[in-house]
């Protein structure tokens, strides 16, 4: 249904005919448990657009190393193309709205809002519903692909029109886009952290440990409690690699967002995330004056810089939109799913009820015929599985070679990195302005920061929607892997967090406590004191 979907959403921009995705997975394919991009699709796009390959590349893959170089290929500049992406591009930088997006946004919600009481549903009932639901995503994709494919045309138009002023100046106008769904968890968050600072109480009942913590408030706080059972309602299905239906969200695993409001609620009402937004759109405006004074006495070129950064705006939040909207069905098959491994495990059928999602579509099934048939096998697979962990993988894989094999990688662990000295200057992608100074806090997992302080400059491998309320608590962030169109880098301009992604290496070259200096605009990362 993704791959469906994804071909579907790339289709409908006009840069590709029926024949470009005869193959289900000619929008991308899974590899060492990651899904990887169809990289030409991309480049091909941005070539038939006018985008650029080069600016495409930029947006996308922020200048990684490895990117491969653009080789043409026959029929790639082909014109038959042009007025059909010409139309997508023109609606793209002048749409006011988007109603597709919003119109699975509802369907999203509806989903949550028609889930069935579990407990009068049998096991093969339960995944009949993850089934039908799943199908979904071949819609929800097709939005995400859309708004993120037109988040590329503003940024593009912008990057030709501004050519020769500052080099910053595009990055520091794509801040404060809002209406970003990705964002709104942490201001929900921040809003119950004010609830626990003002509240002497509730904030002993945090003192006492996040463990049996939402049991408690329920009868000591009822107030926070509707609160927070509001909150896991709307914003549950968010949490770490929340793609993948096994991994534990903030419903499943409600200690999560606790702990982001534990470190919220020491935070003064200076560092909220309006405030922090407030100061993000001075550094807009002035970005708006600069570029205005650029393009000077040019009516036409002064019309286009407003379309452009509306354009841009917009799609950040489609961008995120969609994405909500397809994590939003992965979420529903997610509860649907651990409700029947909770019963096999229960029932002694599974090790543990995390061991369905080990399982194969096709294999669920049988378990209405032999319910032990698994357990043996998707124990053998978490073997396996788990070897994947910490592997170095490749950044991208080139399709005309074979695809090494997994046992031809290395793991992290052995790779040689050269630690960074004081005065080292580490470059990434530009991917939120603003300039700070603070101590590295290297975190490798969002459930995992127990050494983060407000203030702190967040140092991660990457991110996705489930780290956002710790920009909250950081002074900037630097990432290894991203660039300036990944989500977490638009979460972070809407948040007014200052950011530098696509560092590589930076959680293994950056000593955790050495201070450092953060340029989020010139997307550079100095190493000030070890």
């Amino acid at each position: 249904h993704i791959f469906r979907g994804w071909c579907t959403g790339y289709a409908l921009t006009g840069a590709f005919g029926n024949d470009d995705f005869a193959h289900p997975n000619g929008s991308g394919g899974f590899f060492y448990g990651y899904l990887y991009v169809n990289l030409s699709a991309t480049r091909l796009f941005a070539l038939r657009a006018g985008v650029g390959v080069e600016t495409a590349d930029a947006i996308w893959f922020g200048g990684h190393p490895d990117l491969p170089p653009y080789v043409p290929q026959p029929g790639d500049d082909d014109p038959s193309f042009g007025p059909k992406v010409a139309e997508f591009s023109a609606w793209a930088m002048s749409a006011p709205d988007y109603p597709d997006i919003e119109e699975e946004k509802r369907i999203g919600l509806e989903l949550r809002a028609q889930r069935p009481d579990f407990s009068t549903l049998g096991d093969a009932s339960l995944v009949a519903r993850a089934r039908a639901v799943l199908q979904y995503e071949r819609l929800m994709w097709r939005g995400e692909t859309i708004g993120g494919v037109g988040g590329s045309i503003g940024p593009g138009a912008l990057a030709q029109l501004l050519a020769g002023a500052d080099p910053t100046l595009v990055i520091r106008l794509s801040s404060g886009a809002g209406d970003v769904d990705s964002a709104a968890p942490a201001f929900a968050m921040w809003n119950l952290s004010r609830l626990v600072r003002a509240d002497a109480s509730l904030g002993a009942e945090f003192d006492r440990g996040l463990e049996g913590l939402r049991e408690r408030v329920r009868t000591t706080h009822p107030a926070f409690s509707d609160a927070f059972e509001q909150f896991l309602y709307e914003f549950g299905y968010r949490g770490p690699n929340e793609w993948d239906m096994g991994s534990d969200v903030w419903e499943t695993k409600p200690t999560l967002p606790l702990a982001m409001i534990e470190r919220m609620r020491l935070l003064d009402e200076d560092q909220s995330p309006q405030a922090r937004a407030a100061e993000q759109r001075k550094l807009f405006d002035a970005a708006v004056a600069e570029a205005r004074a650029f393009i000077g006495d040019n009516d036409e070129g002064q019309a286009l810089l407003d379309m452009a950064v509306k354009s841009m705006h917009r799609f950040a939040g489609y961008r995120e939109r969609g994405k909500a909207n397809c994590v939003r069905v992965v979420h529903e098959a997610r509860m649907a799913m651990a409700e029947v491994g909770r019963r096999m495990a229960e029932r002694g059928q599974l090790n543990k009820a995390s061991d369905i999602f080990l399982a194969l579509d096709e294999e669920l099934d049988s378990l209405q015929l032999d319910p032990m048939c698994l357990k043996e096998r998707l124990a053998e697979r978490e073997v396996e599985w788990k070897q994947l962990f910490g592997l170095d993988i490749p950044m991208f894989i080139d399709s005309t070679q074979p695809v090494p094999p997994v046992s031809s990688l290395k793991y992290l662990t052995s790779k040689e990195v050269e630690v960074a000295k004081v005065g080292d200057v580490l470059s990434g992608g530009a991917s939120s302005a603003g300039t700070i100074r603070g101590r590295a806090c290297v975190v490798l997992s969002p459930d995992a920061a127990g050494d983060l302080e407000p203030g702190d400059i967040l140092v991660a491998p990457q991110t996705d929607p489930s780290w956002t309320p710790l920009f909250v608590v950081s002074g900037a962030v630097v990432v290894d892997v991203g660039a300036p169109n990944s989500h977490a880098m638009i979460v972070s301009r809407e948040l007014g967090i200052p950011c530098v992604a696509g560092v590589y290496d930076a959680t293994r070259r950056i000593p955790n406590g050495a201070t450092i200096e953060v340029d989020g605009a010139a997307g550079t990362v100095t190493i000030v004191e070890v």
